[in-house]
């Protein structure tokens, strides 16, 4: 990387987004300024229009003007595939974009207007690859040429970046809990001969984070409320504006923060001409988030079990990023699972760890973080607005942004000039409502020293830009592309009799003239298989007459699979009827769900020891799946 390159990771949060970027003096890895004094910034957007989005602290200040059009957490909607806001159908990667434009600026404008040589975008590690590609829509509006945008999952990075200082030995197991302000996401991470990690075990909760402990304070407020000035309560809930109620939570949020280092905090109050001050203590506090963070460790505790984790010496470390990590308790309620580590500033864990991952491309990688992470043995309780968005026209890496940026015409799918903007806190530029394109990720081969991760198959389909057939020149993000270049990765079989070869002796010998339907995500073949007229397997199991299952081997694919397979039973709650099926050795799941139409159901299959992965419909109910999946050798 020449001395004018440099490289961008964006974690992209559920409630705030951070970033790192190879210093434009030192070369090395380091967190971005977002703000004037934060290292992050709010992930909120406004969305007055398509093509006018504010972000950050801009979009909260506006929020009041018109709620309809605020969204305080855009990370929420990108499983939706599109969204209503302010009265208009957008794809869920428009607000992403101008959250990850804002950035862009940010990171630009601290490197004299030059554009960085690669971006390296972060994700949970349950996204689907439907979830990542909304990702990478995004990003595709942000003037780089595909090739330069790479993709990795967050405690993937968070694990590149501890292991900068700490060679592991194959074997060697961590394990990453990261809470944020609006997740928490736990995996286990084995230690490879490849010199990468293989995603052991992974868990997470999409409701779950620091929000859930403001809600707490807020709760407890109204209630001191209640007994010293129940008119300003009342005030509060019926008639306060949104400065008002902002004011407040931003009291409510400083105290959370404060009780981390301190053993009480003060809350104010200040409504209708009143005004109230509370004093909550650290133990206060605590009983309050007692119930939620009993949650978080019961859901630490069964990512260890899944992990076969059943003792905390088995651990190198138990790595606690995000901003909800810094609380106190929560690193005393954990330590008895694992020896604690963590930074001065986990809320950039993984921004700077997604850069490492990039390590062929960053210089200085080998020298240890500014602050090394702690001792296992003694962790650290530490202390401690963006310009809205105007999407750009492609732009050659290292090169400076034109004076004229582009705006997207939606009648003409065109660039068109559009006015420059000042590039200040509160400025507005032109977001162009985007328009669905699939992005590729050009793979970075693995070399010595590189810390990229493997078999975690993150890699989302590489299509077409019309969303067809796989672009043969894609490759996979930076995890995917190093365990390939490793040597780690099995390639999918290339024939049908291969593929049919693979499965279960009890399947393949009951299927008959399986056809290809479609590909896996590193270009296995996906075939549909009828089974035989009279098998057993479809005996008092289907619904019809008719009988067929899907299937493909891909072993990257399935190890993740069997990951989003648990995350997906555990977050389907509101299904009228669902079950995971697990072998005894728990390296393959299958979620059953319905009903489809009557008493039809249907099954997701993968076994990440194999490779295989199946799908069928028309179950005869919960029970019909699960004697396919025993008789059929799938599940034993």
């Amino acid at each position: 990387m020449s001395s004018r390159e440099w490289v961008l990771g964006i974690d992209f949060g559920t409630s705030n987004t951070a970033a790192a970027h190879t210093g434009p003096v030192s070369g090395s890895v380091e967190a971005l300024q977002l703000s004037h004094n934060r290292t992050t910034m709010s992930s909120a957007v406004f969305v007055e229009s398509p093509d006018r989005i504010e972000v950050g602290d801009v979009a909260t200040d506006r929020a009041e003007s018109n709620p309809a059009a605020f969204m305080p957490s855009p990370k929420r909607v990108v499983a939706q595939g599109m969204v209503n806001v302010n009265g208009y159908d957008l794809p869920a990667s428009v607000p992403v974009a101008a959250v990850l434009e804002s950035v862009m600026d940010r990171a630009t404008g601290a490197h004299g207007g030059m554009a960085p040589s690669e971006l390296v975008l972060t994700h949970p590690e349950a996204w689907s690859p439907r979830e990542i590609q909304v990702l990478l829509d995004a990003a595709a509006k942000l003037g780089l040429d595909a090739s330069k945008i790479k993709t990795v999952s967050e405690p993937r990075a968070a694990a590149h970046y501890y292991s900068r200082v700490k060679n592991l030995a194959p074997g060697a197991r961590i394990a990453v809990f990261d809470f944020g302000g609006g997740t928490l996401d736990i995996a286990v991470l084995e230690a490879n001969e490849h010199g990468t990690f293989d995603v052991v075990a992974a868990r997470g909760d999409n409701g779950l984070g620091g929000k859930n402990f403001d809600a707490f304070i807020r709760r407890w407020v109204d209630q001191q409320l209640e007994g010293r000035d129940p008119e300003l309560l009342n005030y509060l809930r019926t008639q306060a504006p949104m400065d008002v109620r902002y004011a407040l939570d931003d009291s409510i949020r400083r105290a959370k923060e404060l009780l981390s280092e301190a053993p009480s905090a003060t809350i104010t109050v200040a409504a209708d001409g009143r005004a109230e001050k509370f004093q909550i203590t650290r133990e206060e506090f605590e009983e309050l988030i007692a119930p939620a963070l009993d949650k978080a460790v019961n859901l630490t505790r069964a990512t260890l079990t899944d992990a076969h984790v059943t003792d905390p010496s088995q651990l190198e470390a138990l790595y606690l990023t995000g901003g909800s990590s810094r609380i106190p308790v929560v690193h005393e309620r954990l330590k008895e699972l694992g020896p604690i580590a963590t930074l001065d500033d986990p809320k950039t864990v993984v921004a700077q760890g997604a850069l490492a991952a990039a390590a062929p491309i960053v210089r200085g990688l080998g020298a240890a973080p500014t602050q090394p992470p702690a001792a296992p043995a003694a962790a650290q309780y530490p202390m401690s607005p963006p310009p809205s968005v105007q999407l750009r026209p492609s732009q050659p890496a290292g090169q400076p942004w034109p004076p004229q940026h582009g705006a997207l015409d939606p009648a003409h799918a065109e660039w068109q000039p559009a006015a420059a903007a000042d590039g200040g806190a509160g400025s507005k530029k032109k977001l162009g409502l985007i328009v669905a394109a699939a992005v590729v990720v050009l793979a970075v081969g693995a070399t010595a020293g590189v810390l990229a991760l493997n078999g975690g198959g993150d890699t989302p389909p590489a299509t077409t830009a019309a969303g067809g057939a796989q672009n043969p020149a894609a490759a996979q993000d930076v995890d995917a592309a190093a365990s390939s270049g490793g040597g780690g990765a099995v390639a999918p079989p290339a024939t049908k009799d291969a593929v049919v070869a693979a499965l279960p002796p009890a399947l393949r010998s009951e299927l008959d003239s399986c056809k290809t339907v479609g590909e896996t995500e590193n270009g296995g073949m996906k075939l549909q298989c009828p089974i035989e007229k009279g098998s057993t397997l479809a005996t008092g199991t289907f619904t019809g007459d008719y009988a067929s299952i899907i299937v493909s081997v891909d072993t990257r694919e399935a190890k993740k699979s069997v990951i989003g397979l648990r995350q997906g039973f555990q977050n389907n709650t509101a299904a009228a009827d669902n079950e995971l099926v697990e072998n005894t050795s728990r390296t393959a799941a299958a979620h059953v769900d319905g009903p489809i139409s009557e008493n039809s159901y249907s099954f997701t299959y993968a076994n990440g020891s194999t490779g295989v992965m199946a799908s069928a419909t028309t179950l005869q109910g919960i029970d019909g799946a699960k004697t396919f999946l025993t008789r059929s050798g799938l599940i034993n």
